[in-house]
């Protein structure tokens, strides 16, 4: 079988929800750029508001890949059942 992989990503972020930046994903495990800290459970880079604390360095690093391959922009990947994004958009909501 031939697999057009650009297609497949490119239906793959279509169908991911928006990041609500919960840092759920920060939590269990570091991206390429980030390092684990064994003693708070997360991503070294992690705020406590839950950004990426050396975002921008990883959008100039990446600025020449294509949106497909890039770190952040794409959405939420990890949105099922994720406790930290129910309850931020819980809150989101009930702030309406």
């Amino acid at each position: 079988m031939n697999w057009n992989w650009e297609e497949i990503v490119k239906e793959i972020d279509k169908n991911c929800p928006d990041c609500v930046q919960c840092g759920y994903c920060c939590k269990h495990t570091p991206c390429y750029y980030g390092k684990w800290d064994d003693k708070k459970m997360q991503c070294t880079y992690l705020t406590e508001d839950n950004l990426c604390g050396i975002y921008e360095k990883i959008v100039e690093l990446e600025k020449d890949k294509p949106p497909s391959e890039q770190m952040f922009g794409s959405g939420c990947c990890l949105n099922y059942m994720n406790p930290d994004r129910l309850k931020k958009l819980k809150m989101k909501e009930s702030n309406k």
